[in-house]
C-alpha cells in the first residue's frame, strides 16, 4: 500500500504541475486558434463535402491538436521536461527525472455526451493500467462481468520504466477539449451541395463520352456507365461520386468556374445556381464564426497508473470494442489513496470554461473542480472565475 500511495501522490504533483503549465497557455493556445479561424471561408466546403450520413466532419479537432502539442510541447520543455517520441506512445510523450510522461490530447462535441459523460475512451498506448474483461456473453449459458485473471485488456505502456538501472513511474493524463456543435450549420447546407451534384451528375456521361470520343473509336454509352457505377474496393464509394467531387472542388476552390461550365455545356440558369452556391458557403462560413467553434470547456484528467490496481479495477475497463479499448469511468474522479472525506483531490479538473455553456455541461458533469492555484470545486450557489 505504501508502494501505491507514492505512485499517486507523485501522480498528484504532476498533475498540479501540468494544469499549471498547460493553464499558462490557454490565451496563447485561444490567440493561435483565432488565426485559423479567420481561414473558415476556405475550409467550409471542405467540411460539407466531408459530411457524410448526416455525421459533420470536425477539422477543428485537428487544429486543436497541432496547437495543443506545438504550445504544450514548447512550454513543457521550459519547465525541464524533455520531448521524448516513443512511436508507440500518447499524442505528446515526455522525459523527467523520475517520469516518464503521456498526455493525450481528445477532443469531443458538446451535444454527443457518449465521448465525454463520466468516460473516456483510452488506446492501448494511453495508459499502462490493465483493463477489466468481461468473460461470456451477457444472457447466455455463461457470463461473468468482472472478467478473470489473466483475461484483461493489457495496454503497451508499461507501468514504470528503467533506462540504465533508472526506474521512472509512467504518468498518463488526457486533455479533453469539449467543442459546441455545429452539425445543425452543416445540415442546412447540405441539401445545396446535394443538389449541386445532381447537376453535375446529370451531365457527367454526356461530358465524358464528348471528351473521351476522340480516344476510343467504338466507345458505348454503357460502357461509360458501367465505369461510373464501379465502386472502389477500399471506399466502397462509386466512381461518380468521386469524379463529382473533385468537379465541385476545381469549381469553387481552384477558379475553374468557366471551363467547367463551357465542358458541361451549363444554361444560364445552372450557371447562376452553381454560383449562388458560393454566396451559400459564404453563410455558412460567417454562421460558423458567429456560433465561435471553440472550445466551451478544457479538462485534464489524470489517468491511474497499472500498480494501483485493484483499487481502479471497477473505472477501467474494456471499450465497445471488446478487448480491443479501454475506457476509463471518472465519475468518481478522485484520487482513491489520497483524498479524505473533507479533502477530495480531483482526478478530473476543468482549466477553461465557457460561462455561457456552464449549463449544458452541469447536465453531463455531477462536480466541476476548476484549477486555481488548488483544485476547487464550483457549488451550485458559488460563481467561480478562471
Amino acid at each position: 500500500m505504501e508502494e501505491k500511495t507514492k505512485i499517486e501522490k507523485i501522480e498528484y504533483e504532476m498533475l498540479l504541475k501540468f494544469n499549471n503549465v498547460f493553464n499558462e497557455c490557454i490565451d496563447d493556445f485561444n490567440t493561435k486558434l483565432d488565426s485559423s479561424l479567420n481561414y473558415l471561408d476556405f475550409i467550409t466546403l471542405p467540411v460539407i463535402m466531408s459530411s457524410i450520413e448526416k455525421k459533420a466532419y470536425n477539422p477543428f479537432s485537428e487544429i486543436i491538436e497541432k496547437y495543443v502539442e506545438f504550445i504544450a510541447t514548447q512550454k513543457m520543455e521550459t519547465h525541464g521536461y524533455q520531448f521524448l517520441p516513443l512511436g508507440y506512445s500518447s499524442d505528446m510523450c515526455f522525459n523527467g527525472e523520475d517520469v516518464i510522461i503521456h498526455i493525450d490530447i481528445k477532443t469531443a462535441n458538446l451535444n454527443n455526451p457518449s465521448d465525454f459523460k463520466n468516460t473516456i475512451p483510452i488506446g492501448f498506448n494511453q495508459t499502462s493500467y490493465h483493463a477489466k474483461l468481461p468473460l461470456g456473453v451477457r444472457g447466455s449459458s455463461f457470463y461473468v462481468s468482472d472478467g478473470k485473471e489473466p483475461f484483461k485488456v493489457y495496454p503497451v505502456l508499461p507501468a514504470e520504466y528503467e533506462i540504465n538501472g533508472k526506474k521512472k513511474t509512467t504518468i498518463t493524463n488526457a486533455l479533453l477539449f469539449i467543442y459546441p456543435d455545429y452539425k445543425d450549420i452543416m445540415d442546412e447546407f447540405r441539401t445545396d451541395y446535394e443538389e449541386i451534384l445532381s447537376l453535375i451528375g446529370e451531365k457527367l456521361k454526356i461530358v465524358m463520352l464528348k471528351i473521351l470520343k476522340g480516344s476510343f473509336k467504338y466507345l458505348k454509352p454503357e460502357d461509360v456507365e458501367k465505369f461510373l457505377e464501379k465502386k472502389n474496393k477500399n471506399t466502397n464509394i462509386e466512381n461518380r461520386r468521386v469524379l463529382y467531387e473533385n468537379i465541385v472542388r476545381g469549381y469553387y476552390i481552384h477558379d475553374l468556374a468557366d471551363k467547367i461550365n463551357s465542358s458541361f455545356d451549363l444554361s444560364d440558369k445552372e450557371k447562376k445556381k452553381m454560383g449562388q452556391f458560393i454566396d451559400k458557403l459564404k453563410k455558412a462560413a460567417q454562421k460558423l464564426r458567429e456560433r465561435e467553434i471553440k472550445p466551451v470547456a478544457i479538462i485534464s484528467i489524470s489517468i491511474p497508473n497499472g500498480k494501483l490496481s485493484p483499487h481502479y479495477d471497477n473505472e477501467i475497463v474494456s471499450g465497445k470494442s471488446y478487448g480491443k479499448s479501454i475506457r476509463y469511468h471518472y465519475e468518481d474522479g478522485k484520487f482513491k489513496l489520497l483524498s479524505t472525506n473533507k479533502d477530495v483531490k480531483s482526478r478530473v479538473v476543468f482549466l477553461d470554461y465557457n460561462k455561457k455553456y456552464l449549463g449544458a455541461l452541469r447536465k453531463y458533469f455531477t462536480k466541476i473542480c476548476v484549477f486555481e492555484t488548488k483544485q476547487k470545486e464550483i457549488t451550485r450557489n458559488c460563481r467561480t472565475t478562471l
